[in-house]
């Protein structure tokens, strides 16, 4: 089995990149974690869907990742098609359910050495199509915050969502729920500036209460 070392990884079950990696991300120094080149189909099949693979795979990897830290990764490995790298990390019944990109110079060095071993072949137990959301992470967590936000919202809210209705839309609604729907519709509009707006004004009514 090939290996890298003196890697890190920030497993997240939403891939980020690099740049968008936060202060209060997992971010761990790996020792030592398994390396496999697979083909340009799988690399997308295993960054992209909803997949899981057969016990034989799991069980070569399973416990063959280590940290610097009493942090125990489970079962992980990383994968590369030579021009991009990414790591995995899987469940117990072999579904991948967290990946990580990797810091741009290491993912160099992975895309380098991946080059220096055979193709391995993916067998896959499931592997389903999942929409790719191209969108950055702080986006989508705003998106999110502002829809949980607002489907919490009942009608003994009516005039807190009156109140961010006529903020964000500057005119009145009198029916809470036409414009409570109204506002969760428009948050998978564009982002814009009144998006950015809504969400530091519901960030501030959350602090007040």
């Amino acid at each position: 089995m090939n290996y890298i070392y003196d890697i890190v990884v920030n497993f997240n079950p939403q891939i980020y990149e690099f740049f968008e990696w936060k202060k209060n991300d997992n971010v761990i120094n790996v020792r030592k974690i398994p390396l496999f080149r697979v083909s340009d189909q799988d690399y997308l099949f295993l960054k992209y869907n909803d997949v899981k693979l057969e016990d034989k795979f799991i069980c070569q990897i399973e416990n063959m990742t280590s940290t610097y830290t009493r942090t125990n990764l489970g079962t992980s490995c990383l994968i590369s098609n030579t021009k991009e790298s990414i790591g995995l990390l899987f469940d117990k019944q072999g579904n991948v359910i967290k990946r990580s990109c990797l810091i741009f110079d290491e993912e160099e060095e992975v895309n380098s050495l991946a080059e220096e071993i055979e193709i391995t072949d993916i067998i896959y137990i499931k592997n389903q199509k999942k929409e790719i959301v191209n969108m950055p992470r702080i986006e989508k967590e705003k998106r999110t915050y502002l829809e949980k936000y607002l489907k919490k919202l009942d009608i003994k809210d009516s005039i807190k969502i009156k109140y961010l209705y006529y903020d964000y839309f500057d005119e009145e609604e009198d029916d809470p729920i036409n414009a409570k729907k109204r506002l969760i519709k428009e948050i998978n509009n564009d982002w814009n500036n009144r998006l950015d707006k809504l969400y530091d004004l519901v960030k501030l009514l959350k602090i007040k209460n």
